[in-house]
């Protein structure tokens, strides 16, 4: 409810709601009035001369609240690809609350340390263990090293590195998508996310189910690319229809936007669901 109500009274709302695609909405509610109160004419059942000289104002007045109401603050928005039996989901929820397989973006090192500060608290990682693994930061450690050992690598490992963590019934792919620089600050780029997201791709196809993975919106964040959280949902979104058009891994692809992140940066759903029409299909 809160979202909602910080959505209606945002900037970003009512710019998208008079935009040029808000504008087309309220234009052609107005055509469907224009068409009724044609027919009723044309059929003598109200003729245009029983109108007052308002009703102009009138309808364009029901035309733009119409579309308001069409076009409340939503949630969620889903885009099917029913040729190839999958669909993409972007959602302002937080990660954890997702059933299914999730993904939390690491560094070369797998570095876990949160209780000695080397992983900032409230970064992805740092709230994964806060939640899972609570005065128990050990037990992840020891997960993390039998998942690398597995492998087979050495680190700094490569971009796209993958290994998966179960834990209270969930499967977690930990997957590089940054660098820890000698500040222990994070950095990452486009082409590492590009990377990152196959290497994703290619270790779910291979080791994951059938389920749906939720992946947030990475890099726009501690990963300090100065990108646009539209952009880079979109950029993740053709990666996974990319890799699964060559051969499916996974039913949904939910990409989360924090409740919080939404709210700062006046995220628009349908302006993303627009934009990624226009990128993807």
């Amino acid at each position: 409810m809160k979202y909602l109500i910080n959505s209606i009274s945002s900037c970003a709302y009512w710019r998208y709601i008079f935009s040029l695609d808000g504008l087309k909405s309220i234009l052609a509610i107005f055509g469907i009035f224009w068409l009724i109160v044609e027919t009723l004419d044309f059929f003598q059942v109200y003729t245009r001369d029983q109108y007052g000289s308002y009703a102009f104002f009138v309808f364009i007045t029901l035309s733009v609240l119409i579309s308001i109401l069409l076009k409340r603050p939503i949630k969620s928005i889903i885009i099917p690809f029913n040729e190839y039996d999958f669909s993409i989901e972007v959602r302002i929820a937080n990660l954890f609350d997702i059933s299914g397989a999730t993904m939390i973006s690491t560094n070369t090192t797998f570095e876990a340390d949160v209780a000695g500060g080397k992983i900032a608290v409230d970064s992805l990682q740092g709230q994964f263990t806060a939640k899972y693994y609570t005065g128990n930061q050990g037990e992840l450690i020891s997960k993390i090293k039998e998942g690398l050992n597995a492998i087979n690598m050495t680190p700094p490992y490569p971009m796209g590195t993958t290994i998966s963590i179960h834990t209270h019934g969930k499967t977690f792919y930990f997957t590089v998508m940054a660098e820890i620089g000698e500040g222990g600050n994070a950095s990452s780029s486009i082409p590492d996310i590009k990377t990152a997201l196959n290497g994703l791709w290619e270790y779910v196809r291979i080791n994951g189910e059938l389920q749906e993975l939720a992946v947030p919106v990475v890099g726009t964040g501690r990963g300090r690319i100065k990108v646009s959280r539209k952009k880079m949902i979109a950029l993740i979104a053709e990666s996974f229809v990319k890799a699964s058009i060559q051969n499916k891994f996974s039913d949904k692809l939910i990409i989360t936007i924090r409740p919080e992140d939404a709210q700062n940066f006046g995220i628009n759903l349908y302006e993303i669901k627009d934009h990624l029409k226009h990128v993807i299909k």
